[in-house]
């Protein structure tokens, strides 16, 4: 069984008078046949045993009250709108971390490091996109629009040794694997205790199987510390009715695990070890 360490909890429907995304749609579970429940023996019976929802907070709490356990959810933030007050509130509503994404300045930077602390103190999770940022999204326009600002550099993986060092207690998930930039994606994991990685997203399986395995298994030998810093992700719309994606990085962490011929211990840290240690799932 797999717990999906990046899931969401909405989708944008495209206009097809645009070609635009606009939403959000939002799981209109009360007015849907299908029951949660039921969604959720779907979803077991596919190996998701629990999902990590990242997602606005008036998605991700709504949703944790209709799916319960099977749900841990961390906020997403508007980083530069947000206070550690706000961070705290939430951690005191249930939230397992906050995520970070979209950020004016570059995520290492001071004016940032009063969140940081929040979640550090609460024993949250902070979960960080990094690298390439989805356009219709986030871009005027988009439904979690930010005028103009967007730039991917602020979003690197170099970014979260900086913080690492300021924070060295902090736990950190690194999703996307720090698109496009993997080599300093998995040295910035691999020489820091606490940061995690995730491959979730479209772009990790479009690169070669053989990029990774040269990655984690140069020369032929594998390096166990990185490969232990991993954690399974699909980027799915896991919480929406009638969706059941993510067949397509099942796919990819299946070949990934078999092609570094991964034994079965650090398979399960990667499937749901990792995620249930930083967020103290049991």
């Amino acid at each position: 069984m797999r717990i999906d360490a990046h899931t969401h909890g909405m989708h944008a429907e495209l206009n097809p008078l645009t070609g635009l995304r606009e939403g959000p749609v939002m799981s209109a579970w009360r007015n849907t046949a299908i029951q949660p429940s039921e969604h959720i023996r779907k979803h077991q019976e596919r190996g998701i045993e629990k999902v990590v929802l990242l997602d606005p907070p008036e998605v991700t709490f709504e949703l944790k009250g209709i799916f319960g356990d099977f749900v841990a959810h961390c906020p997403q933030i508007h980083m530069d709108d947000s206070s550690p007050a706000e961070i705290v509130s939430f951690m005191e509503r249930g939230a397992s971390g906050i995520k970070f994404i979209a950020s004016r300045h570059p995520y290492g930077t001071d004016v940032y490091h009063p969140l940081y602390k929040a979640v550090r103190d609460c024993g949250g999770l902070a979960v960080f996109h990094t690298g390439d940022l989805n356009h219709h999204v986030y871009d005027p326009g988009g439904f979690l629009e930010r005028p103009f600002w967007i730039d991917i550099d602020n979003m690197r993986p170099a970014q979260l040794d900086r913080i690492n060092r300021a924070f060295p207690d902090l736990k950190i998930l690194m999703s996307h694997f720090g698109n496009p930039w993997w080599d300093e994606a998995f040295r910035v994991m691999r020489s820091n205790k606490n940061i995690y990685a995730d491959f979730s997203g479209g772009s990790a399986l479009l690169r070669s199987m053989n990029l990774w395995r040269d990655l984690f298994a140069p020369n032929g030998k594998l390096d166990v510390g990185a490969v232990s810093k991993l954690c399974y992700g699909a980027d799915g719309s896991s919480c929406s009715p009638g969706h059941f994606d993510g067949e397509n990085m099942m796919e990819f962490y299946d070949a990934f695990y078999d092609i570094l011929n991964l034994p079965e211990e650090l398979r399960e840290k990667i499937d749901r070890g990792n995620i249930s240690e930083l967020l103290t799932i049991r």
